[in-house]
């Protein structure tokens, strides 16, 4: 992307900020929309370029909006044509710097939320692997990382940067690690976690005598579900799972193990500190992820976890101090034993977990993470 740098060591820049929707929606247009928020509160001038967004997001973030037209019908050709418009749009915008959040190749900083599209694409079913649309985000991803149209590149988690590097050979010397930041003031323990915990037991008609696991997801089946509940087959504990409702296939497999009496299903929409506060461990035996919120959100509450090497939050797990890691999270067998050696852990040993898990993300804040980014702006 040639925007001019001309800029860059003012404190108040001309930013555009690129993603093919600006709307609540994953985790990716969620830290985008409250980016935007310090971005301009910092004194930042932005653009929006996007093909999607909600009449409340617009009213609610400072700024002007560049709306690309939104072709109907196929998403890979969807994703071309914004491919095609985003960056003339970027460059008629006379901004200093644009960043991308998406599947756009032309940029000056591109920030990852995702991941190596290549290797999770390994873990979907045949049918999307091979799809025309799953093909043509390789190619993007692809063109993304091999070519030099855009030169730099923030990723949340050292695990991803090397990922992207081994799979396509990018300079390291492009890449910066951003980790995201948590809301410690909202993500915190509970001041009477008993209380909290015997309220919420009761809520979720857990007995609240045994251990409490905590699984949240919105992906069932690449958070590693299945797994994890052939583990509890050998755990005498009560599953919290917090996320979408489970297929008729999962709820055969449950009834089949005999574990339906404890596991218990929590809508979304449930208060997801409290049931961070009230549960015991946090269960997270995910195939891949770029970086879960959910690690950071549960360690702020002071809910040690058991984390899948797989996902790049692992960068603030040390195992045995603030949590444990989970190196074969496809394997029930290393999941139940993991699981295991967690509920064998004493009051004192788990409440060192616990604070320490705390201190750990304390220093994640918005502040510090808007600072990291001025500095990557000011080249």
């Amino acid at each position: 992307m040639k925007t001019k740098r001309r800029a860059r060591r003012s404190k108040r820049m001309k930013l555009a900020l690129i993603h093919p929707q600006i709307i609540r929606a994953s985790g990716v247009e969620n830290y985008l929309i409250e980016f935007a928020k310090r971005l301009a509160a910092a004194g930042h001038e932005l653009t929006y370029i996007t093909s999607l967004t909600t009449p409340e997001i617009g009213a609610a973030l400072p700024g002007r909006w560049e709306l690309l037209p939104r072709l109907r019908g196929s998403a890979t050709l969807r994703l071309w044509h914004f491919n095609r418009l985003a960056p003339r749009a970027a460059l008629a915008a006379g901004v200093d710097l644009s960043i991308g959040f998406g599947r756009t190749c032309v940029q000056d900083i591109h920030r990852n939320g995702t991941g190596c599209h290549r290797l999770y694409g390994n873990l979907l079913p045949l049918s999307q692997r091979y799809s025309v649309k799953h093909l043509y985000e390789l190619h993007l991803e692809r063109r993304l990382y091999t070519g030099s149209e855009t030169p730099q590149f923030i990723t949340s988690s050292a695990r991803v940067a090397a990922q992207l590097q081994g799979v396509y050979g990018t300079n390291g010397e492009r890449f910066r690690i951003l980790s995201p930041p948590v809301e410690t003031q909202l993500f915190r323990p509970a001041e009477n976690r008993a209380n909290t915990r015997e309220l919420f037991c009761r809520k979720l008609q857990t007995d609240a005598a045994k251990p409490v696991l905590i699984f949240v997801s919105p992906s069932h089946r690449r958070r590693g579900l299945e797994p994890l509940l052939e583990a509890m087959a050998q755990i005498d504990a009560t599953l919290w799972i917090v996320g979408k409702n489970l297929s008729p296939v999962l709820l055969d497999r449950i009834k089949h193990l005999g574990i339906a009496s404890r596991i218990r299903v929590v809508p979304v929409t449930s208060n997801l500190v409290e049931l961070y506060q009230s549960a015991d461990w946090f269960v997270h035996p995910t195939q891949y992820d770029a970086f879960s919120n959910t690690v950071l959100q549960s360690m702020a509450c002071g809910l040690p976890g058991i984390i899948s090497v797989m996902d790049g939050a692992v960068d603030h797990v040390r195992n045995g101090e603030n949590g444990l890691m989970l190196y074969h999270p496809q394997q029930p067998q290393e999941l139940a034993a993991r699981i295991q050696e967690a509920l064998a852990f004493d009051a004192s040993a788990w409440q060192s977990l616990s604070t320490a898990a705390r201190e750990t993300v304390q220093a994640l804040t918005w502040e510090r993470h808007l600072a990291e980014w001025e500095e990557v702006l000011e080249g």
